[in-house]
């Protein structure tokens, strides 16, 4: 049974693949930033960029898999500033996977482009110019030239936080709250819960997939679109404060236009189909009922190495 080392455990995709995986197999999380505690799920902390730190870590373990969740596994919705180290620390997990024969997924983000396009390709050159965008694809491109068996996802999930406050819960909060939000109309993505991206990751480990693919859901919206579709499913009332539903500007910045990834690539090596919103929202709130969420969402600083 393969061990699964997952790197970057402190993001939304990272928790939740660690949470998902754990009931299943070996599954190790390193976390960047904070201590995380997920059950079924040895976690530690590791703040450092350097490769002796990291390899120590990657030995120890020894993971058949390495599943880096950086700055790709944020949502480009999710505003706040990227890791700066994020080149460094990519740099010296990547030598602490060759030094171990890992396989090297990554998991990176649709934000490397923008519109006037929709639904970009794995080979489309509509790239956002973005400090953040060009430091994404130059991860891309690192990974591909060094370790081009690796399996490289971008995507654009959304889920559960680790901490319990990701861009997800603070939108929740203000819905439920009755305290509306005010929202930007004007970028459009094809979200995906972080739940099904994993489900889908599995299947292409399974195929033995290499290369860049698109994992994404089957529907274009904006935030606007999102949040009601959040309300609707939530059972709260969807109070919008101020419209920014206008086309007619032209976005600019990370993340602020035309993100939606056409993903017939992945639908057609693996013979699936990807969810709609509607079957991803419906499967969000089943997490909050059954205690998914609060498993993903806690933490617990004594059950945490630190490295």
């Amino acid at each position: 049974m393969e061990t699964i080392l997952v790197v970057g455990v402190d993001s939304v995709v990272g928790a939740n693949c660690a949470a998902s995986l754990s009931s299943r197999q070996p599954v190790i999380g390193v976390a960047f930033h904070g201590h995380i505690q997920i059950p079924g799920c040895e976690t530690e902390l590791c703040r450092s960029t350097s490769t002796d730190a990291v390899l120590r870590i990657a030995e120890r373990v020894a993971p058949q898999r390495i599943v880096y969740c950086g700055n790709g596994a944020r949502s480009c919705w999710d505003g706040g500033e990227r890791d700066a180290a994020e080149l460094d620390r990519v740099a010296a997990w990547q030598d602490a996977a060759d030094r171990v024969a890992a396989h090297w997924t990554h998991i990176s983000s649709d934000g490397v482009f923008t519109g006037p396009w929709m639904f970009h390709a794995e080979n489309g050159q509509s790239h956002c110019r973005s400090a953040e965008a060009v430091q994404l694809r130059t991860v891309e491109e690192l990974i591909a030239a060094r370790r081009p068996e690796s399996l490289i996802v971008r995507t654009h999930a959304y889920g559960w936080s680790p901490n319990g406050a990701g861009w997800l819960e603070g939108l929740l909060n203000s819905l439920e709250s009755g305290a509306g939000c005010q929202l930007d109309g004007v970028r459009h993505a094809s979200p995906i819960l972080a739940t099904d991206l994993v489900e889908v990751v599995q299947k292409a480990w399974q195929s033995g997939l290499a290369g860049t693919y698109h994992i994404a859901g089957a529907e274009r919206v904006n935030p606007v679109q999102f949040a009601r579709r959040l309300a609707h499913e939530f059972g709260v009332p969807f109070l919008h404060v101020g419209s920014t539903e206008s086309l007619t500007d032209r976005a600019t910045g990370f993340g602020r236009g035309e993100t939606s990834l056409q993903t017939r690539k992945v639908r057609r090596a693996l013979g699936i189909g990807l969810p709609m919103l509607s079957e991803g929202i419906e499967r969000l709130y089943q997490q909050r009922q059954n205690g998914y969420s609060s498993r993903v969402q806690g933490s617990d600083a004594s059950q945490t190495r630190v490295a």
